[in-house]
């Protein structure tokens, strides 16, 4: 029932993630000492992008109330700002976990009171960072909690990947809405889709010969590659596909 969940846990799961995360460092399987650094470079490398989307989606839920947009999306920009929240929170107690000192966020360059708003903008870089950037990350989490045989790595990619989802749905939804309400944007957001997804082909660095960052929630680069290949083919290109299907009479 929905009064028993939220954000795609049931209410005992997330109580469980809580203390694990939130009260304490969380109890880890031993790791070789030569992984430690690594992995706590990896992990405080996805808290510093997480702790980063607090303040986009924040600034996203404004723009969408410049842009007139539905409630139900600027709604969604606001919990998804509380994902990302506690997705650096999981991040951040995962570096220190493995680091063996405390981390946590600091203050966060670029945030101004004035932003881009102009239709046209703010759809191109929803385009880009949400239905391509989102839908991706959602991807990677769901492959990393599959490979993950740590118990507590495993529980916490499995949420943050549930959480990502529903922001990359948030992202697609908005770009349906703009183009019914301004139709002469499918062409340059588009060309946004094309772009993001050229620039997510492009190799990634390849320095992890083989996957042993991977069970430990940390996909190695030749893995994540071909999984952004694979789903550019199989997902977001359909997707896109089926939009502009959907939109077709709303086109100039």
């Amino acid at each position: 029932m929905v009064a028993d969940t939220c954000y795609g846990l049931n209410v005992s799961t997330q109580h469980a993630l809580r203390q694990q995360f939130w009260e304490r460092l969380p109890q880890l399987r031993p790791v070789p000492d030569t992984l430690r650094r690594p992995l706590a470079d990896r992990w405080l490398e996805a808290a510093q992008m997480e702790h980063a989307s607090i303040a986009s989606f924040g600034r996203f839920a404004l723009q969408l109330l410049k842009l007139g947009a539905p409630a139900e999306l600027v709604q969604s920009a606001h919990e998804a700002a509380l994902d990302e929240i506690e997705h650096a929170r999981i991040c951040f107690a995962l570096a220190s976990a493995y680091a063996g000192q405390a981390y946590g966020p600091g203050g966060l360059d670029g945030i101004s009171g004035e932003f881009p708003s102009d239709f046209r903008t703010v759809l191109c870089a929803n385009v880009e960072e949400g239905c391509v950037g989102e839908t991706l990350a959602a991807l990677e989490a769901a492959e990393a909690a599959k490979r993950a045989t740590d118990p507590a790595v495993r529980a916490a990619l499995e949420a943050i990947a549930l959480d990502e989802e529903r922001h990359a749905q948030l992202a697609w939804s908005f770009w349906g809405w703009a183009l019914r309400t301004a139709p002469e944007l499918s062409a340059p957001s588009g060309a946004a889709f094309e772009r993001a997804v050229t620039g997510a082909r492009a190799a990634h660095r390849d320095e992890l010969i083989d996957g042993e960052l991977e069970e430990h929630g940390r996909l190695a680069d030749g893995t994540r590659n071909a999984l952004i290949a694979r789903h550019i083919d199989e997902v977001i290109g359909p997707a896109k596909a089926r939009l502009f299907e959907a939109t077709e009479g709303h086109r100039p």
